[in-house]
């Protein structure tokens, strides 16, 4: 493969005119989370994969999953 993928999070959430804390907060997930995607430092091939699954079926994100209602979080 050999492929190097740099995330557009960052640019993406200043666009929005959010905060990283906003994003951790709308996600339920720490701050540093949210700065580590944005710095390449993890997460970056979980996105890649899923990017590359929706191509693959021509769907979106949410059509690779659904509420199971039996679960709680």
């Amino acid at each position: 493969m050999g492929e190097k993928y740099v995330t557009k999070l960052a640019k993406l959430r200043e666009a929005k005119g959010l905060t990283q804390r906003q994003v951790a907060d709308a996600l339920s997930v720490d701050p540093s989370t949210v700065r580590n995607w944005e710095r390449n430092r993890e997460g970056t091939s979980m996105i890649v994969r899923v990017a590359k699954l929706c191509d693959l079926f021509e769907c979106s994100p949410w059509d690779l999953v659904e509420l199971d209602e039996g679960i709680e979080e």
